[in-house]
C-alpha cells in the first residue's frame, strides 16, 4: 500500500521547470564553439509553398520572406537588426507600413517530464551595442498593413536551430497576426505555438529600438539599404511569377502602390551594377 501511494505521488509531480543551456553540447559539430551557427540547407524554401494557399491579402509579407528564407539556405544565422531593417525598408518599398522594434523573445519547449526557457535578447536593461556590432538585444517587425509580428531570427536561439536541421520549417521567419493598433500592439504580449511542444512569446521594447542604430553606421548601413531594396525587387518578380500559379487580381485594388508597381506604372528604384558584399555577421 505505502509503495502504491509513493507511485502515485511521482505520478502527479509537476514538471521540472529549467532554463534552456545557451548552447548545444560540445561533441555537437554544428555548433562547435567559435564556429559560426548556420542556417540549415534547403533546395527551396518551405515558404513557398505557403504562398500557393495563403489569403491574397498576406501574400506580399510572404513574397518578402520567402525570398529572405531562400537566400539563407547554408548561411550563417543573420543578425536580428540588420534583417529587421532590411524586411521593414523592404515592405515600405512595396507601399506597406513596417517597422523595427526592439524585443526580447521567449522560447517555451515542454515534454512530459520537463519544461525549459530561454531568451532572445534582454528585457531588464537596455541591449548592449558591441565593438564587432553585435548586440545582446534583439529585434522584431511590425507591420501594421498586415497586422502581424515578424520575427525573422528567432531561429538563432540553439534549441529551434537543432530543430531545424532536421526539418528547415523551424528555420522559416516567424510571424504572429496582432490585430491591433500600434499602441495597442506595442502594449502586447503576442503569442504563438510553433509545435505541440514549442511556442514563442514577446515583449516590446520600443523605447530601446533607438539603442541599437550603431549597428547600422557606415557601410553595413549602406548595406542594408541596398539589401531592403533588393529584397523588394525580388519579391515583386516573386508575386508576378505567383500569378500564373493562382488568382491575385484581387492585389491592385487593396494595395494600389504594389498595383501600380505589377502594372509598371510605378518602378523600384535599379540597384547599383555591382552590389556591396554581404555584412559581416
Amino acid at each position: 500500500m505505502g509503495d502504491r501511494k509513493r507511485s502515485s505521488r511521482r505520478q502527479r509531480r509537476e514538471p521540472i521547470r529549467r532554463m534552456i543551456p545557451p548552447t548545444p553540447g560540445p561533441d555537437d559539430r554544428r555548433f562547435r564553439r567559435n564556429e559560426p551557427a548556420l542556417m540549415p540547407v534547403y533546395e527551396f524554401s518551405p515558404m513557398f509553398g505557403q504562398l500557393v494557399e495563403a489569403p491574397v491579402e498576406v501574400v506580399p509579407l510572404l513574397a518578402a520572406l520567402a525570398v529572405l528564407h531562400q537566400k539563407q539556405s547554408g548561411m550563417p544565422v543573420g543578425t536580428c537588426v540588420p534583417t529587421s531593417y532590411q524586411i521593414s525598408g523592404a515592405l515600405r518599398h512595396l507601399g506597406f507600413d513596417a517597422e523595427p522594434v526592439a524585443a526580447c523573445a521567449t522560447l517555451h519547449r515542454a515534454t512530459d517530464t520537463f519544461s525549459e526557457v530561454a531568451e532572445v535578447g534582454v528585457s531588464k536593461h537596455p541591449p548592449v551595442v558591441h565593438p564587432d556590432g553585435t548586440t545582446n538585444g534583439h529585434m522584431v517587425v511590425w507591420t501594421s498593413s498586415f497586422a502581424r509580428l515578424v520575427d525573422a531570427t528567432l531561429v538563432q536561439d540553439p534549441v529551434l536551430l537543432a530543430a531545424a536541421q532536421v526539418d528547415p520549417v523551424y528555420s522559416m521567419p516567424v510571424f504572429v497576426d496582432v490585430s491591433a493598433d500600434r499602441e495597442e500592439f506595442l502594449r502586447s504580449r503576442p503569442v504563438v505555438q510553433l509545435d505541440d511542444r514549442l511556442h514563442a512569446s514577446w515583449v516590446l521594447l520600443p523605447e530601446w529600438t533607438t539603442s541599437m542604430d550603431p549597428i547600422l553606421e557606415g557601410k553595413t548601413g549602406t548595406i542594408v539599404k541596398l539589401g531592403a531594396l533588393g529584397l523588394a525587387t525580388d519579391a515583386l518578380r516573386l508575386i508576378r511569377a505567383l500569378r500564373k500559379e493562382r488568382d491575385l487580381t484581387a492585389l491592385p485594388a487593396r494595395y494600389p502602390r504594389l498595383g501600380a508597381l505589377l502594372a509598371g506604372d510605378e518602378r523600384l528604384t535599379e540597384l547599383p551594377p555591382e552590389p556591396l558584399p554581404e555584412p559581416a555577421r
